[in-house]
């Protein structure tokens, strides 16, 4: 009897050993996930990665120490999922073709799943696709079909096929039971419908984003959210209370400041000037250093220059967005416009000593007609400086009659100088945005019948610019949009491409794409606008700029993984 209940005793403990091992890595996994949705459309958090790697190393033992258990095939399914969110896809694979081969059938019809996604984001995306629907079709269980069509949607959307992907969306929402991916699906068919100009959806989405996710900040960005869907839809008033209810709940301080700003952008749609002002610099008093107080002196250098051309007031609003918040998706173009005030600045100055000297310069007694000729100290010539100035008002400051103006004064004034073709070009581009096209057509015909061998000439007679006049608003409203709320401006940048990849507008509205996920952390989208930019058009700016980031990017993860892989050989069995 002795002998029998030590045998009993090593045969429990035995059992217990690999069950706590196992579940042990389940719980590593399950902590891993409930970080990773947290973060969700971000890179995948540092310490998710290292509770994967974890969750691998349980596996692992439960495997090599205890082969011929019940837990075998569940722990190679589990090491390939944690594998595959480590972005570890070949060893993943190599575990579900076991799973493959020794599972049951719920067993194998998950190992498909995951196949597929490994094969997706190994780069067989039309394969993954078609896996994918088979399984759809083969298998009874929701929960497969949920993951299914999850995985459907976000494969659709990166081929750019938003309408589908947003159906598949719907219909994976449906069927999902679990509470954090119905937040994570939710947040999606929303970003998604948003993008479409579904707003009706994306509210719907929105609303089940707080009801559902983990995220504190999913629910503070979702109901921001809902307020901007509000305001395009003009619902001002339901607007009003609601950013009215959220200020005075205490569950929603650390959005105060945005909810502050949002209520500035509704008085502005409303027509409400008067209040906007005086909102803003209550906002940079409230708020110091932070994010908002820097969006709010943007806001107020925008006024500034827009609306009361007082540019030495605007420069100092531009000038305090970076010491507010250097984060700030706005201090970057802030920096950009404070730069353009002091070239404009000094190129009026220029042009003023000049113009003063003008009499005082004289050869043999005689005064020069200074035209094109440049002040001993001033090294820019007069049309130059003009064209300067011309320039940063139609393309930076957007005052297009003055602009049109100046370029019509250096054409009269300086018809034997190159800026007369470059002013007639530059006039090309702003009668296009202001949509007339009798004049912007009249000019071109000009530039070729009259300057046949310059470049302006032979781009606008090999590669004329994009007379699809919704294209360009579409772009000069994205523009105008990127300076208020850049997610916004990021749906019409997408439907600016959608329009035409390849025409001048390409470039740069697929590089604003980028560059505003990039500030968002949302790596893979900017990369893939990024890598977009560079194969497509190499020899542009923005190919160069994009080349920078993605380099950066791709150190920062290549260190991350590598810092992740040294911390994974140092867990503990």
């Amino acid at each position: 009897m002795k002998i029998l209940y030590n045998f009993i005793t090593i045969l429990a403990l035995s059992g217990c050993a690999y069950f706590n091992t196992f579940y042990n890595a389940k719980q590593y996994y399950n902590e891993a996930n409930k970080i990773r949705l947290e973060k969700d459309g971000q890179a995948i958090p540092i310490a998710a990665i290292d509770k994967y790697g974890k969750s691998i190393q349980k596996c692992k033992k439960v495997i090599d120490d205890f082969p011929e258990s019940k837990f075998r095939v569940e722990a190679l399914l589990l090491m390939a999922k944690s594998r595959y969110y480590r972005a570890d896809y070949d060893l993943a694979l190599d575990n579900l073709l076991d799973v493959s081969n020794e599972g049951k059938i719920p067993q194998i019809e998950e190992a498909k799943y995951w196949k597929a996604l490994c094969k997706w984001k190994k780069g067989n995306l039309q394969v993954a696709m078609d896996e994918l629907n088979i399984l759809l079709n083969a298998t009874n269980s929701k929960l497969i079909q949920s993951k299914c069509y999850l995985s459907l949607a976000e494969i659709s959307k990166e081929l750019d096929n938003l309408d589908l992907a947003l159906t598949y969306l719907k219909k994976g929402a449906k069927l999902t039971q679990d509470r954090n991916e119905k937040g994570v699906i939710f947040g999606r068919l929303a970003e998604m419908a948003f993008e479409l100009n579904e707003y009706d959806i994306a509210n719907d989405g929105y609303t089940n984003v707080i009801a559902h996710s983990l995220s504190k900040e999913k629910i503070e960005n979702a109901h921001l959210q809902i307020l901007k869907i509000l305001r395009i839809q003009k619902n001002y008033n339901a607007a009003s209370r609601k950013i009215k209810g959220l200020l005075i709940d205490d569950k929603f301080k650390r959005i105060a400041g945005n909810l502050e700003l949002e209520l500035v952008k509704l008085y502005r749609a409303e027509g409400e000037g008067s209040e906007i002002e005086t909102r803003l610099k209550s906002i940079v008093n409230d708020y110091q250093r932070t994010e908002v107080s820097a969006e709010a002196y943007y806001q107020l250098g925008e006024i500034y220059i827009k609306e009361k051309w007082d540019l030495d007031q605007s420069k100092e609003y531009f000038d305090a967005v970076s010491k507010e918040s250097s984060r700030s998706i706005y201090s970057s173009i802030a920096k950009s416009r404070s730069k353009a005030i002091s070239i404009y600045q000094t190129a009026e100055n220029d042009i003023n000593q000049i113009i003063t000297n003008k009499d005082t310069i004289k050869f043999d007694s005689l005064e020069v007609d200074l035209k094109g000729v440049s002040n001993p100290v001033v090294k820019k010539t007069l049309p130059e400086l003009y064209y300067q100035v011309a320039d940063l008002e139609a393309f930076t400051f957007h005052r297009y009659s003055q602009s049109i103006t100046l370029f019509e004064n250096i054409i009269s004034d300086y018809p034997d100088t190159d800026f007369k073709p470059k002013s007639m070009f530059a006039l090309v581009f702003i009668y296009e945005f202001l949509m007339d096209s009798t004049m912007s057509q009249s000019i071109s015909e000009k530039i070729i019948k009259n300057f046949p061998g310059t470049e302006y000439a032979l781009y606008l007679s090999d590669s004329p610019f994009i007379n699809d006049s919704e294209q360009i608003n579409l772009f000069k409203d994205s523009e105008e949009l990127a300076k208020i709320d850049h997610m916004e401006a990021i749906v019409g940048y997408k439907n600016t491409l959608r329009i035409d990849k390849i025409g001048s507008l390409a470039a740069p509205a697929a590089f604003s794409i980028g560059y505003y996920y990039d500030q968002e952390a949302k790596i893979d989208s900017a990369l893939k606008y990024y890598n977009w930019v560079a194969n497509n058009f190499p020899q542009s700016d923005q190919s160069k700029e994009a080349s920078i980031r993605i380099n950066a990017i791709n150190i920062a993860l290549s260190v991350m993984k590598q810092d992740t892989t040294a911390q994974e050989s140092t867990v503990d069995n």
